[in-house]
């Protein structure tokens, strides 16, 4: 279970990743092009950064939830299953 979650995680991320190449290639301004894990989680986001008193942390974090394109999430979670599903072998 945990390969096939990972398989559709990096799928979703590659499709994402497409559909926000192309309308950001297209000069359109749709919500695609900037969409971010605080798209989703802005509340969620800002409890967590006020909780964080590291300066490390809170830059890795604040990258993780502000700037990076949750494209490049998803398909670094799906790796991060896929690799936890080889040692498993459950499916």
């Amino acid at each position: 279970m945990t390969t096939k979650l990972g398989i559709a995680s990096v799928l979703a991320g590659v499709v994402l990743g497409f559909f926000a190449f192309l309308a950001n290639f297209m000069g359109a301004a749709t919500v695609l092009v900037g969409m971010t894990l605080s798209t989703f989680l802005e509340g969620v986001a800002q409890k967590v950064l006020g909780w964080v008193e590291n300066d490390t942390v809170y830059n890795i974090l604040y990258a993780f939830f502000y700037e990076w394109h949750l494209a490049w999430v998803l398909m670094g979670f799906g790796v991060v299953l896929l690799i936890i599903g080889m040692f498993i072998r459950k499916d």
